[in-house]
């Protein structure tokens, strides 16, 4: 054998070499993941002076907010 054998680096770790402890502690760091409902309302909240107070009404009148 030569040197250069010895020398080289180990081969570096990837997505699929991700032990379960660190794929569990990852979901537990994230945090739940959010709804398609927390989107909706997280936009329309970001965008409410682009909607008419008619609709922002309705929206109070369904308690679709809190």
């Amino acid at each position: 054998m030569t040197t250069t054998a010895y020398s080289q680096e180990p081969p570096t770790r990837t997505s699929r070499y991700i032990s379960a402890w660190h794929r569990l502690l990852a979901v537990i760091t994230d945090g739940p993941t959010p709804t398609a409902e927390d989107a909706i309302a997280d936009y329309l909240h970001r965008h409410q002076d682009d909607l008419s107070p008619a609709l922002w009404i309705e929206f109070e009148r369904r308690h679709l907010f809190p």
